[in-house]
């Protein structure tokens, strides 16, 4: 189960990415020490972006870096504390790391980093964003940019979604 997803999101980001290097954007938990699981994982005593530069992605010397949520809603819930956030250049090495752990986290596989990443063709307007066996998102500013991934890649494509993404496709 995990390899497949690894496999399929390795191969998509490349699809859907194909100019390097590619740019990361990466939230780090708040406080990972108090993440179910955190002792488990390692997470008790180490900052995100610690771990995760021990797995191989170096943060210290981000493009950006901001405070902000993960998903709108968390602005309006007071139980929710913005994340730092810091945008980098990667490899496609390192993007695979950050695949890697995205998919383990949702999965339980480790190693993982507390973190949760995109990568982004800034140019193209084009982010990948896998989560966890079942798929992952692809998304652009403009459906032509990522048209051919739905021909190349539609036997990958879930099937509660393509509703969804035929409409999308329709508008362009």
């Amino acid at each position: 189960m995990f390899t497949s997803a690894y496999d399929r999101a390795r191969c998509l980001a490349r699809a859907a990415l194909p100019s390097a290097p590619v740019m990361a954007v990466i939230a780090a938990y708040p406080n990972p020490s108090k993440n179910l699981g955190a002792r488990r994982r390692g997470w008790t005593h180490r900052a995100a972006y610690d771990v995760l530069g021990e797995m191989g992605i170096p943060t210290i010397s981000p493009e950006a870096t901001w405070m902000g949520y993960t998903y709108p809603e968390q602005e309006k819930d007071p139980d929710y504390t913005p994340w730092e956030h810091r945008a980098l250049p990667v490899t496609w090495d390192q993007a695979d790391i950050l695949l890697w752990s995205q998919i383990a986290h949702d999965i339980g596989v480790m190693p993982q980093a507390p973190v949760l990443s995109k990568l982004v063709d800034v140019e193209r307007g084009v982010t990948v964003y896998a989560y966890d066996d079942r798929g992952m998102d692809i998304t652009a500013l403009s459906p032509d940019s990522i048209a051919e991934l739905r021909t190349r890649f539609d036997a990958w494509l879930l099937d509660h979604d393509r509703p969804r993404m035929s409409e999308a496709f329709a508008k362009a």
